[in-house]
């Protein structure tokens, strides 16, 4: 409730107020010397893009520093180092009062304080003088906003900057018309233009508000805190006990035991406020407190709202302001507990931001809070928290006992038990704890509760104090001791039973089926077990999917975890899985899988990296399941992901990320294969087209039919189609248990017909093929072309060209076609053709051959076709004697024999494409040499054969 004192105290403290009423005055944020670039931002006056829209934030803080109190703010100003003096067209300012204390996105909601009009800058001070004042109310942020839109851009005017500690300004910028309605944001930076704001104080009365560090006091002293807004002048404080205060923030004893309402009436030039709150501090003088401490941990720097607000400890509820009181002793503030409970410690806190949090009981009342032996809570990284003390048996009984309670921000240095906090702050309390006076309570966790090595760990948590222990762990055996280890022998699932006894009595509980013994999965253990060595950001892994493993985890904040116990599948060898790895939505990560094959305890990245993803999200593959693995036996399959660019074996420490290791039991497939292929390229002028085998099952034998009567029995094989047409392939895969086979139709399509360049050059390196003018089979050629294509074949010696028809128009000056010897228009010509006589066969000298089409700009007629081919070889050294090849033809076995006695250095096989099928170098002195040829598919070959004196070139076929 609210109350008044007498006219009398308001006549008394008038007098002093209108001396401290203070006019229109200014307050500087920011005092930098630096500036931003012609060309980079935050620059409010910013013309390097057509707009530019900033929203700058001013904590309370730094305006109170400055001296600002809540008022009117009547103007801002600027202030330019160098102008551009282009005028900045619907350059507008808005405000708003904000309870963000770092920029994230752009806010809303905000004032107009500055109308939309064209302004240039001055240098200097730029002061922009609002319609109406803005009001601050003294304990807010203050965002201002900034923006305007040209339509063409120049450069940026200069302005002054000092660099904050928080994110400070958000801006955008762009070349278009819409940049201050826009919600997108460009960058967010901690430097932000000086500003001058003028002001005044709030013509207003004061709106009385208070606090104290405690309403509970074994000591008598209070202090108490004026929170009132408005900027009071003048304050009279009514303590309850018939002593008063004017000071703003008094400290008062207290000096005899009860419950006292306080009162505080604060008053400024423009009248009074008053705020009762009835029946506030306790006062107990008599209250036993806790020997003294070896040491108070102070606040070095208060900040942000970081500390504590409330804690509750059983009868404990205790209310507090933050941090700003420092170190607070409440250890009037009492409660009594029984030894062997648990209890739950609760702590709120006013800061916006995640804080580190302990908590200590000087169990051996010595005074010193032991931080191993008597520290019985720790949180980290939360806002509020709470959690379970147990409180043990052995501690100094019904004694006052220090109860320590600690917080600090993130990322200060975690609290101890005398450390001094930066931002955040100590209490102290009171803890009395009492014999239990009943029997036990059974209360036990066992760790794994699904075990492949067959050792459990249990753990006693009983409650009132148990003296005596006696475990059944479902086997037939027992354990008499507190918290002990077995090994089971036998796998099973097994019932546990622990009866606790002490003085009052004893009880017993069971968990049915608690434990789960599966030794068939236990693994190799690993060689090496990678860490984190920095966990951050989100990194490491959220979900892996794999045949019938499912597993949710937390991110890299657990580290390495071995899952391979519990999650273990069994797959089929040759059989095709898909494995999926969720790695969340906040960072792209290099990803890698690898399967333990041969069960070595080691991973190769040879042949067991079966997964390796770079910079993605979330990756997955399919993953068919090779032979040659260990059978039957679980084999550790591990998962790495970390941040992008991270060294990264099986091996490696992570640097954000984890590793997971999860089992994998491969059988023997015994079931006949299930054929699969592709190919690639499946239209090639005179490309070889290579085929994978996609089979599942675990083939171990391979049959291919290309089609055009040859065959393969490789894996993966590659071929070479001689001739044009549409090629249907077949392939037949066995195993030890049957084979299965699969052909597609009219798969692999060899055509080379290609159309004259209009203009420029073209080009082919096919042996055969079909080539028409820039209008095709069907069209006319075009008006006004100059277009060239040279065929030059690998290792031809000679093209031919075959003209199935010709039609040029002739009238003048006419359209030709033109033939050259050689790759270029630079070569000989051969002859140029036109009309409709048809130019029959046309052939090179060489290797190579152009043909260049010129059009004018009348009319057009059909154009031509004509089929290309060529020959391969070298030209032969004529020798008197020569080489004798035999037999030729051969079925597979060929001699070349000199018939001079010269010896052979190397032979060269051609295919009719072209292309290189055998290559022979001998590394002694010889005139004979013997070739298996048997492999190669039946056909015309040419032989290149190197002796002293040059090259000669054969033929051979094989049959």
């Amino acid at each position: 409730m609210k109350m008044h004192k007498g006219l009398v105290f308001i006549a008394l403290i008038f007098s002093t107020m209108f001396s401290t009423y203070l006019n229109a005055t200014t307050i500087t944020i920011g005092t930098g010397t630096a500036t931003n670039a012609p060309g980079s931002y935050p620059a409010p006056y910013g013309n390097w893009f057509f707009g530019a829209k900033h929203q700058f934030l001013i904590t309370a803080a730094e305006l109170n520093a400055a001296g600002m109190s809540a008022g009117n703010i009547n103007s801002l100003s600027f202030d330019v180092a160098d102008t551009n003096n282009v005028a900045l067209q619907g350059f507008t300012i808005a405000m708003k009062n904000t309870l963000t204390s770092s920029l994230t996105v752009f806010e809303t909601g905000l004032t107009t304080v500055f109308t939309p009009q064209t302004y240039t800058e001055i240098l200097g001070l730029n002061t922009h003088v609002f319609g109406a004042p803005f009001y601050w109310d003294g304990t807010s942020n203050i965002l201002v906003e900034t923006c305007f839109n040209n339509t063409s851009f120049t450069l940026n005017a200069l302005t002054y900057m000092s660099s904050t500690a928080f994110t400070s300004t958000l801006y955008y910028r762009a070349d278009n018309t819409t940049v201050c309605g826009s919600p997108f944001q460009t960058a967010s930076v901690n430097n932000r233009p000086n500003m001058i704001f003028d002001w005044n104080v709030a013509a207003i009365p004061p709106i009385a508000n208070f606090a104290s560090n405690s309403t509970f006091t074994c000591s008598g002293l209070v202090n108490f805190s004026d929170l009132s807004l408005n900027n009071p002048t003048s304050w009279l404080w009514d303590f309850g006990d018939g002593d008063t205060s004017t000071a703003q923030n008094p400290s008062h004893t207290y000096l005899a035991n009860g419950v006292y309402t306080v009162s505080l009436i604060a008053c400024n030039a423009f009248g009074c406020d008053t705020i009762t709150f009835n029946n506030y501090i306790t006062v107990n003088l008599s209250a036993p407190t806790p020997i003294p401490a070896s040491c108070t941990p102070n606040t070095l720097t208060y900040c942000c709202g970081f500390g504590m607000t409330n804690v509750t400890f059983n009868t404990i509820n205790n209310n507090s302001n933050d941090g700003v009181d420092g170190y607070s002793d409440f250890t009037c503030t009492q409660t009594t507990v029984f030894e062997g409970q648990n209890y739950t410690l609760s702590i709120q806190t006013a800061a916006s931001s995640t804080q580190n949090y302990a908590a200590w009981i000087d169990f051996n009342n010595d005074g010193v809070l032991n931080d191993v032996t008597e520290r019985v809570f720790t949180a980290s990284s939360q806002l509020n928290t709470s959690g379970s003390v147990s409180i043990p048996v052995g501690a100094v009984l019904n004694t006052p006992l220090r109860m320590r309670v600690s917080a600090d921000y993130d990322f200060s240095a975690p609290p101890t038990s005398c450390s001094n906090l930066d931002y955040g702050q100590a209490e102290d309390f009171t803890v009395i704890i009492t014999s239990n006076p009943n029997p036990p309570t059974p209360v036990f966790s066992a760790s794994p509760t699904t075990t492949c090595s067959g050792t459990v760990c249990f753990t006693d948590l009983s409650l009132n104090a148990p003296t005596g222990w006696l475990w059944q762990f479902g086997d037939g055996n027992t354990s008499f001791q507190q918290s002990p280890c077995h090994t089971y022998t036998v796998d099973g699932v097994y019932t546990i039973i622990l009866t606790v006894s002490n003085g009052n009595g004893s009880n017993t509980d069971s968990i049915v089926s608690y434990v789960t013994v599966n030794t068939a999965n236990q693994l190799s253990a690993a060689a090496c077990t990678p860490a984190t060595s920095a966990y951050c950001c989100g990194y490491g892994i959220l979900q892996v999917d794999f045949n019938t493993i499912s597993n949710s985890t937390l991110d890299g904040v657990e580290g390495y975890k071995d899952y391979s116990c519990t999650n273990t599948t069994t797959v089929m060898e040759g059989i095709s899985y898909l494995l999926s790895v969720k790695t969340g939505l906040n960072n792209a990560q290099d990803t890698r899988v690898w399967i333990d094959f041969n069960n070595d305890g080691s991973f190769n990245n040879t042949n067991e990296l079966i997964m390796d993803v770079t910079g993605v999200f979330d990756p997955f593959i399919n993953y068919i399941i090779p032979t040659g693995a260990v059978l039957n036996t679980a084999l550790r399959m591990r998962i790495s992901s970390d941040v992008v660019g991270a060294l990264q074996s099986s091996c490696d420490a992570n640097d954000f990320g984890q590793t997971e290791d999860y089992g994998v039991i491969i059988q023997q497939n015994t079931s006949p294969p299930t054929g699969f292929f592709t190919g690639t390229p499946t239209t090639t002028c005179s490309d070889s087209v290579c085929f994978t085998d996609l089979s599942i099952g675990a083939p171990i034998g391979w049959l291919w039919y290309f089609g055009d009567g040859n065959t393969s029995t490789l894996q993966n094989p590659c071929h070479l189609y001689a001739t044009p047409g549409f090629y249907t392939v077949s392939l037949v895969v066995t195993n030890a248990f049957g084979q299965d086979s699969i052909a597609a139709v009219n798969y692999i399509n060899v055509s080379c017909v290609v159309n004259m360049p209009p203009n420029g050059v073209a080009s082919s390196t096919a042996c055969n093929g079909t080539l028409y003018d820039d209008g095709g089979v069907s069209g006319n050629y075009s008006n006004n072309t100059d277009g060239i294509f040279v065929i030059q074949p690998t290792s031809a010696t000679q093209v031919s060209l075959n003209f199935f028809f010709f039609d040029f128009r002739t009238t003048q000056p006419g359209d030709t076609l033109y033939i050259y010897d050689g790759p270029s228009i630079a070569s000989p010509l051969i002859s140029k053709h036109t009309g409709n006589a048809n130019p029959g066969i046309i052939n090179s000298t060489g290797g190579s051959i152009t043909i260049r089409q010129k059009t004018n700009g009348f009319a057009t007629d059909p154009g031509f076709g004509l089929n290309w081919s060529c020959t391969v070889g070298l030209n032969e050294v004529n020798h008197e004697d020569g080489f004798t090849v035999f037999p030729n033809p051969s079925t597979g076995i060929v001699n070349i024999k000199s018939n001079k006695n010269l010896n052979i250095k190397e032979v060269i096989i051609y295919n009719t494409m072209g292309q290189s099928v055998l290559f022979k170098t001998e590394q002694t002195t010889t005139n004979l040499i013997k070739l298996n040829l048997s492999h190669l598919p039946n056909g015309l070959y040419f032989l290149n054969i190197m002796n002293d004196e040059g090259v000669i070139s054969k033929k051979i076929t094989i049959q």
